[in-house]
C-alpha cells in the first residue's frame, strides 16, 4: 500500500465574540486528506488566524509535505514522522503541516484496521473527563454566569481565560469560585500576560482559592522563569504549550525543573505520534501532560484518542460556547451528563465529514 494524494480545502469560519482577542474575526481551516492506492482516506485539519495564513498551510503541505510523503507505506507512521522531523527540526516545515500528515495516517490505520485509533494505539479507557474552557469575557459576572451554565450542562471543571490584568483577574477566580463551591475544579490561563512579579503574586492568591493548575502565567520562553514558579508555588505550574518541537522540548523542561505538568496537543506537538512520545517521557518522570484543545474539531477528536491511550493526563480542553468552534463534521467531542467524552467506536478517529459545509465554505483548493 502507499500514499497516492495529499489534499488540501480551505475554508473560513466565523468566531464568537469572547474569543476574537485570540483568533481575530475568523480562522482560516485547512482540511487534509490523504489518499492510498486502495482508495482509503485519512483526514485532518491545520487553523490559522483569518486571511492568508490558512492557505499558507495549504501551500506548504502541498509544496513540501506531499512530496516527502507520496509513495510512502501510510502505515510506516513512525518512518515518515522522522523523515518530516528532519524538515521541521531544520524551519524547513512547520511542525503544523507535519501534525497534519500524522494525523491523517492514524485516521487512515485505524481505517485499515477497523479499528478506533485509540484501540490501536493500545486503548486504557474508553471515556474521558473534558472541561470548559471558555473566552476572554469583559466582567467577572460574565465568567460567573458561564461557569454555572457549563456546571449545569454536566461540565465538572472549568478553567478561565482572564484579561491579563492580575488584580481583575484574580476578581474573577474569586467570583467563579464563590458561585460554584468547591466541589467544581478550577483552572487559570492568563496566556502568558503576567511578568514575573505578577505571576508569584497571582499563583500565590489561586492557592487560597483551591485552583487546580495555573497555565502559561508568563511567556512561554522564560524557563528561568518557570523553574522559579515551580519551585516557589505549591499550585501546579503548566508550561511548554506552545514551544516548537515534540518530545526533545519535553525533555529540557523536565530537566531544568520548569513545569509540573506537561501541556501539549496533536497540532502544536506532531501529531499523534508526536503527543504519545511526550507522555511516555512525562510517566518515566512521574508527570502528567495535559492537551491543549487541538485547534480543530477533528485534531481534537486525535486528542481524544491519545488520552484514550495514555494513563497520565486527566481532562479533555473544550472551548465554549461551542456552536462557532465546531464546524465541519457531523459529529463533535461533546460531554455526557457525567461530563465524560466517550471515545469514539468507529474505526479510525471515527469522524464523518459534512461534505456540503465543507464546499459551501471553500476559499481555496489544492
Amino acid at each position: 500500500m502507499k500514499i497516492t494524494d495529499v489534499k488540501v480545502q480551505c475554508f473560513r469560519q466565523s468566531v464568537p465574540e469572547s474569543w476574537k482577542v485570540h483568533f481575530g474575526q475568523t480562522v482560516d481551516i485547512s482540511l487534509v486528506t490523504l489518499t492510498t492506492d486502495e482508495r482509503i482516506e485519512g483526514y485532518s485539519m491545520g487553523r490559522a488566524v483569518g486571511g492568508a495564513w490558512g492557505t499558507v498551510l495549504a501551500h506548504e503541505l502541498i509544496s513540501v509535505a506531499k512530496r516527502l510523503v507520496m509513495d510512502e507505506d501510510p502505515l510506516d507512521r513512525e518512518k515518515i514522522w522522522q523523515k518530516l522531523w528532519k524538515f521541521v527540526s531544520r524551519n524547513r516545515l512547520t511542525i503544523f503541516a507535519m501534525s497534519c500528515i500524522d494525523v491523517a495516517l492514524w485516521d487512515i490505520a485505524g481505517k485499515i484496521a477497523n479499528l478506533p485509533v485509540y484501540k490501536l494505539i493500545g486503548g486504557l479507557r474508553d471515556k474521558v473527563p473534558a472541561y470548559a474552557s471558555s473566552g476572554v469575557h469583559h466582567s467577572a459576572e460574565e465568567y460567573v454566569e458561564e461557569a454555572l451554565r457549563c456546571k449545569e450542562r454536566g461540565y465538572r471543571a472549568y478553567k478561565l481565560h482572564p484579561p491579563g490584568n492580575p488584580e481583575k483577574d484574580l476578581e474573577a477566580c474569586r467570583a467563579v469560585r464563590k458561585a460554584l463551591g468547591d466541589e467544581m475544579v478550577l483552572m487559570l490561563d492568563p496566556t502568558g500576560s503576567y511578568d514575573h512579579r505578577e505571576a508569584m503574586w497571582v499563583g500565590r492568591r489561586l492557592e487560597e482559592l483551591n485552583f487546580y493548575w495555573y497555565e502559561e502565567p508568563i511567556g512561554d520562553f522564560e524557563v528561568n522563569g518557570y523553574a522559579e514558579l515551580c519551585r516557589a508555588l505549591d499550585i501546579p505550574v503548566l508550561a511548554g504549550e506552545v514551544t516548537p518541537g515534540s518530545v526533545q522540548n519535553t525533555a529540557e523542561l523536565i530537566l531544568r525543573g520548569a513545569t509540573d505538568i506537561l501541556r501539549g496537543d496533536v497540532y502544536w506537538k506532531g501529531g499523534i505520534t508526536g503527543v504519545m512520545k511526550m507522555a511516555h517521557l512525562a510517566e518515566a518522570f512521574g508527570l502528567k501532560l495535559e492537551l491543549h484543545h487541538a485547534a480543530s474539531p477533528i485534531m481534537n477528536w486525535a486528542n481524544l484518542h491519545a488520552l484514550g491511550a495514555f494513563k497520565n493526563g486527566d481532562y479533555l480542553e473544550i472551548l465554549v460556547p461551542e456552536d462557532n468552534l465546531d464546524f465541519g463534521l457531523k459529529q463533535y467531542a461533546r460531554i455526557d451528563p457525567e461530563g465524560f467524552v466517550r471515545l469514539p467506536p468507529s474505526p479510525g478517529l471515527g469522524v464523518e465529514m459534512d461534505w456540503e459545509f465543507v464546499r459551501r465554505q471553500t476559499i481555496y483548493q489544492s
